[in-house]
């Protein structure tokens, strides 16, 4: 009884993590070069066939107000504050989990560049 439930759970649950990596597993682009910030999230499977799930942004760097990047136990998200035409702040998230801590760093001190910037200018 036990070995039917073993054989059942086994492929139940690689289905399972299939599922939770192929919706979670993104590829994360950052482009900071002229006055134009770059944001690129595509899936990391199948992408260069159908690309149904990129998610992009592009806005001035005046237009950023902050950042905060959230680790959770399994993910990590970049979530960037942007002020839209209408005077409101916009926040966007990207998923950034399979970034590398030294691409993390990098992505910070881009991000923390411009910030210190737009303060000098406002």
């Amino acid at each position: 009884m036990n070995d039917t439930k073993l054989w059942y759970s086994i492929p139940a649950f690689l289905i399972v993590i299939s599922i939770l990596f192929y919706s979670t597993a993104k590829y994360f682009e950052f482009d900071s070069d002229g006055n134009v910030l770059t944001f690129i999230n595509k899936g990391l499977f199948i992408s260069h066939f159908i690309n149904y799930r990129e998610h992009r942004a592009e806005f001035p760097k005046e237009k950023l107000k902050r950042y905060r990047i959230q680790n959770y136990l399994l993910f990590c998200y970049l979530f960037v504050y942007v002020r839209s035409k209408s005077n409101q702040i916009k926040r966007v998230s990207f998923n950034i989990t399979l970034l590398s801590n030294s691409k993390k760093k990098a992505l910070r001190k881009s991000l923390d560049k411009v910030i210190k910037r737009n303060n000098e200018i406002s």
